[in-house]
């Protein structure tokens, strides 16, 4: 019986240690999956981080953008309501233009006809002089005024390019950053 015993004893122990072994493999197994769980877990916690700083950037981007698009709206606003009043000044300065070329005209019209007058006498020569004098006087006083508004309006003209010009930089800098 003690063969029998000794033998059963042996056959349980060989029993227990393949027991053993089929569960250290399994443990084996079992905590490899849980390293990759491990692992896929941080690779996607790294890439939610990646994910929230681009969205901070992008809100950051997209925050300037509108501030961008504002100061080129006010911008824009501005050189229309500036273009317009230069708009409105040109046309009341080519009216005064208009005017006074009138006056000029109308002055040289009495000029040639008090210079048929003057061949009849010297008494109202001496006085058609004295206006075409003033009036000469008048027409300089025009013709300055006239350069004057000239070189007011090139002047403004040159400053709406200018500005036409910076507000288009800004719109194309604008609309390469979209």
């Amino acid at each position: 019986m003690k063969r029998f015993l000794l033998a059963l004893i042996v056959l349980i122990s060989l029993g227990l240690c393949l027991v053993c072994v089929l569960q250290w493999q399994r443990e084996a197994l079992l905590r490899g999956r849980i390293v990759d769980l491990v692992k896929q877990l941080e690779a996607e916690n790294k890439l939610r981080f990646v994910a929230e700083q681009k969205v901070h950037e992008y809100s950051q981007e997209i925050l300037r953008l509108e501030g961008l698009r504002a100061e080129i709206e006010s911008k824009l606003l501005d050189a229309t309501e500036d273009l317009r009043d230069r708009t409105v000044d040109q046309s009341a300065r080519g009216f005064s233009i208009a005017v006074i070329m009138n006056e000029a005209l109308r002055a040289t019209s009495e000029l040639e006809a008090y210079q048929q007058l003057a061949g009849k006498g010297s008494d109202a020569l001496k006085q058609r002089n004295t206006e075409v004098t003033a009036q000469n006087a008048a027409i300089e006083k025009a013709n300055a005024i006239i350069k004057q508004l000239a070189s007011e309006r090139d002047a403004a003209i040159a400053k709406l390019n200018a500005r036409t010009q910076e507000f288009n930089e800004l719109a194309e800098k604008y609309n390469k950053r979209r």
